[in-house]
């Protein structure tokens, strides 16, 4: 298996008339930002048939933002020559779920609720990556790192088989404008709960026995510039170019020998990452998948929690805890002025789905 996909994205949208076209919207932000902020309860906003969260607090230079499952957007209060005025960025379950252009398809139909016109985006981040079973990095690699990137930094994680430690990957730049790291990934997984990229690797071909080894390049505007990609068409378009300069010239991992190092043979192992070509495929079970998986989490973390509440409260049969875990919720629900369906389908509605219905106007909820 050696499958390469776009697993982060981030981009600015520059729009026409940006205040007259989002007045109204960015009246109903500082409303339920600053209800978010007096009260601490969620605030949500629904736009089109999109649940979003309204954030307490924004970034550096953007005041409102808004958080669904599949990305985030945040809105800047008064318009600036310097930035866009709405930033985006895709999270990496999204990407997954879809693939980069259909992903960004789905976004442009979501975001016409806004009736606003867009003009353009503007790349600022992208992180390209390759998932592989076909080599193993090992810590003698490191020896044979050849980067135009002075920094350097081997990673380690507690052996499970023996005493010591395990070396678990590679990092290699500061992050800023360019940077790679090589690890295992499914040491990864299990800090991140990330268990449905099993399912996609095994879809592509992945043989269980062996280790998954992820290399990821975070590549921001700066470096993009450099090969005329300022927008999401040109990096799709681009992308084997600057594959071509990130495991060619920027970085590769060559046999070091007595020769000088520009002579050094390139690993084996590099030259298949280096020929890896932008060839993931989303099926549309992917999406279920994702979700299946979010949902075991979601039942690990319960059954944990439910456990300490049967053990503080000395509890005797698991009915005891369940009862007063419903109790808890129904007077949550109370003090909310809702229903367990009314929250139930607010959940469900933060997933961003194709074709999505463009039709509504703002509501928002406490």
């Amino acid at each position: 298996m050696i499958l390469k996909a776009i697993d982060t994205l981030e981009f600015g949208l520059i729009v026409e008339d940006y205040q007259s076209a989002f007045s109204s919207y960015l009246e109903e932000f500082e409303k339920l930002k600053k209800a978010a902020q007096e009260s601490m309860n969620i605030q949500t906003i629904t736009i089109g048939s999109l649940v979003l969260t309204v954030e307490r607090t924004g970034i550096p230079f953007y005041t409102y933002k808004l958080t669904s499952k599949d990305f985030s957007i945040c809105f800047v209060k008064t318009e600036m020559n310097s930035n866009p005025p709405i930033v985006v960025k895709f999270f990496s379950e999204y990407l997954w779920s879809y693939g980069c252009n259909q992903a960004y398809q789905n976004f442009l139909d979501w975001f016409s609720t806004f009736d606003a016109t867009l003009l353009t985006n503007k790349l600022s981040r992208t992180d390209i990556c390759v998932d592989t079973d076909e080599v193993t990095f090992k810590q003698i690699d490191s020896k044979g790192v050849v980067s135009r990137a002075r920094k350097k930094e081997e990673r380690f994680v507690p052996s499970e088989f023996s005493e010591g430690r395990e070396f678990s990957g590679l990092k290699i730049g500061a992050r800023g404008s360019l940077h790679c790291r090589i690890y295992n990934k499914l040491i990864e997984l299990a800090v991140s709960g990330k268990s449905w990229f099993k399912q996609i690797w095994i879809d592509n071909g992945w043989d269980e026995s062996k280790v998954v080894w992820r290399v990821e390049f975070e590549i921001r505007r700066h470096v993009l510039k450099q090969f005329s990609i300022n927008t999401i068409e040109e990096l799709l378009k681009k992308e084997d170019r600057l594959w071509a300069y990130l495991t060619g010239e920027w970085l590769s991992i060559r046999q070091p020998s007595k020769d000088n190092v520009s002579r050094w043979k390139v690993k084996r192992k590099w030259k298949i990452i280096e020929n890896a070509g932008l060839n993931y495929q989303p099926s549309p079970l992917v999406r279920e998948v994702i979700k299946q998986g979010n949902l075991l989490q979601l039942l690990n973390q319960t059954a944990g929690l439910m456990l300490s509440v049967a053990a503080i409260s000395k509890h005797d049969t698991i009915e005891d805890t369940s009862r007063v875990i419903q109790s808890w919720v129904e007077l949550k629900l109370s003090h909310k002025n809702s229903t367990f369906n009314q929250e139930m389908h607010l959940r469900r509605d933060r997933y961003l789905l194709p074709n999505q219905n463009k039709i509504g106007e703002m509501e928002y909820e406490q």
